[in-house]
């Protein structure tokens, strides 16, 4: 499978953890091999349920096409917190995030031995991009195709300048928390620093 992670102190285990991160991402990455051998990436909207990734389509595609012939597919998700603001050079700019890469096997459900599976798969992806009207008719049903990708290996991964030495972690959250203002918290939380941390050395030059 994957090879260990060259950053090792980024890598995210917790399996809780990471089936969070792809239940709240709005827009996934299907990665497949084409006709000619290239690798092909196309977004997809998608669900996460019973430890399987779920996206729709049209009944015929390159996707389709391609999952027809090899079942191996890549799957990406990330959510990017911030971009930190460069205390003094541009190369100074850094990129806060968090992603999962997973290798799986694809399959294109059946639309006779798995219509239950796919109509709860429909109603489940209508929840999350539409809430509120999963309980509705479906339209178009013959129509669409569903995938399901069963995870064989899931890795995350989070930069949240875990390398950084408390200074810097500081003087970069001094400078996201009045750009972002209401977003920066949450971010200045998991970098592991409080606004008590940040306002201290004003309160202490005000002194």
């Amino acid at each position: 499978m994957s090879r260990p992670m060259r950053r090792g102190f980024s890598q995210v285990t917790d399996r809780s953890v990471l089936e969070e991160w792809l239940r709240v991402a709005s827009v996934g990455r299907l990665a497949t091999v084409d006709e000619n051998g290239y690798p092909v990436i196309k977004p997809v909207n998608y669900v996460y349920a019973d430890g399987r990734v779920y996206f729709h389509s049209a009944p015929e595609g390159e996707k389709l096409d391609d999952i027809r012939r090899s079942d191996r597919v890549g799957f990406q998700v990330e959510r990017l917190l911030a971009v930190t603001p460069a205390p003094g050079r541009g190369c100074q700019a850094h990129c806060f995030y968090q992603c999962i890469i997973i290798r799986g096997r694809a399959r294109i459900l059946d639309p006779v031995e798995d219509a239950g599976e796919k109509e709860r798969v429909l109603r489940l992806l209508i929840a999350k991009y539409a809430p509120g009207l999963e309980a509705g008719p479906l339209d178009n049903v013959d129509r669409t195709a569903v995938v399901a990708v069963t995870i064989e290996e899931m890795t995350g991964k989070e930069d949240l300048g875990q390398r950084w030495s408390p200074e810097q972690k500081l003087e970069v959250a001094g400078l996201l928390y009045p750009r972002d203002g209401e977003p920066a918290p949450g971010v200045i939380e998991r970098m592991g620093l409080t606004r008590e941390q940040l306002e201290a050395p004003a309160d202490a030059s005000a002194d």
